[in-house]
């Protein structure tokens, strides 16, 4: 029996309904051009207009959506905003949304992970780590999920919500928590943070060269901070160690559920099945799969139908017959596309969304979405 099995039958999990009830964090992820951000943003409308309190942390939503989100590009984007016209009864929750700010988010994470102010200022401080902070790889998945961990341990909200970026980084956002601490074990990165006197004895000629080279290059000054750097990261270490750790199992936990929104073209289907590989590999809970975008398959036509129109000569009659031909073979290339997908997604609940006229960018829009995934 897969994982994902074991886990529906353990928890219930037969709908996004469930998901959305059960779940106290939902990572959305997939293909990009898909409606992702759209969808995480619906499941949070879902889950406040069933009592939840929420909150979405979406990355890069498209302008119209986060208007509708009450986002802009100030700093105060990255605390929670209220959003309104989500809820109305009294038995309704609460609908709140962030836009992730990757190098806040870091320095969130070093003040609370170093002992003392002077121990954060080390690092806050330091040329190298403000060059980085918001533009290291791998640094805004890893941030999207210590954001996801600081709203869950804070206690003050029902459901999580995380709209991950496209999935070519999803996968680096899912080995980001082992990554770091596979970092802090890197023989390169102990010789930077051991005394200056144990440095020198370590390197050896070739690696002295190195440091040489690259002081010649770039300035003795860069190659100073950058071991000052390491040096003071070594600070909190131990708290940035337990805390990857402490994410890696939040990710793979019994109220956590990972939703894969994707759509029917083929690149697309693509990237979801590595994606849903990578996904089962790991270990993390699947939660459900998406499939956005796609076309309505229209209602065969009878051996009746098809024998009275056979002789029909050209006019709209005939060109809606067409119409209804050519509608129904891409309708069926589309579902085909979806065989394997939907084979990977095993026991998850798998909900189609059509292909809209309209692009969802209000919250009437949400509103409506919401109730089709549910």
């Amino acid at each position: 029996m897969s994982g994902v099995e074991q886990r529906s039958d353990v928890q219930g999990i037969h709908s996004l309904a469930d998901v959305v009830e059960h779940s106290e964090l939902i990572l959305t992820c997939g293909p990009g051009g898909v409606g992702k951000t759209t969808t995480a943003a619906a499941l949070g409308v879902a889950a406040a207009r069933s009592g939840r309190k929420v909150v979405v942390v979406t990355v890069d939503p498209a302008r119209r959506l986060a208007d509708a989100l009450g986002l802009d590009d100030s700093a105060e984007a990255d605390e929670p905003h209220l959003v309104p016209g989500v809820t109305k009864r009294a038995t309704d929750g609460e609908l709140w949304a962030l836009m992730l700010d990757a190098e806040q988010t870091f320095d969130r994470l070093v003040r609370e992970q170093a002992g003392s102010r002077k121990q954060a200022d080390a690092v806050l401080n330091n040329p190298v780590y403000q060059a980085i902070s918001g533009s290291l790889s791998g640094a805004q998945e890893y941030m999207a999920v210590e954001r996801l961990h600081q709203l869950h341990v804070s206690g003050e909200w029902d459901l999580v919500i995380v709209d991950t970026p496209p999935s070519r980084h999803a996968i680096d956002l899912l080995e980001a928590p082992d990554r770091l601490v596979g970092f802090l074990s890197h023989p390169v990165y102990r010789a930077l943070t051991v005394g200056q006197r144990t440095f020198a004895k370590i390197t050896d000629a070739a690696s002295s060269m190195f440091l040489w080279a690259v002081k010649r290059l770039a300035g003795p000054q860069i190659v100073e901070d950058t071991v000052q750097f390491f040096r003071s990261l070594a600070n909190i270490e131990g708290g940035l160690r337990q805390r990857a750790k402490e994410v890696s199992r939040l990710l793979r936990g019994d109220r956590t559920s990972f939703v894969v929104v994707c759509s029917p073209r083929a690149e697309a289907v693509g990237e979801a099945e590595h994606l849903l590989d990578a996904i089962a590999a790991k270990h993390f809970p699947l939660g459900g799969l998406v499939v956005n975008l796609i076309h309505p398959l229209p209602d065969p036509l009878s051996d009746a139908d098809v024998e009275l129109l056979a002789d029909i000569g050209e006019g709209p009659l005939a060109e809606q017959v067409e119409w209804h031909r050519e509608l129904t073979r891409l309708a069926t290339a589309e579902r085909n596309e979806l065989v394997a997908l939907e084979k990977l997604a095993g026991d998850a609940p798998i909900v189609e969304l059509p292909l809209l006229d309209v692009d969802i960018h209000d919250v009437p829009g949400l509103i409506g979405l919401a109730a089709r995934l549910v």
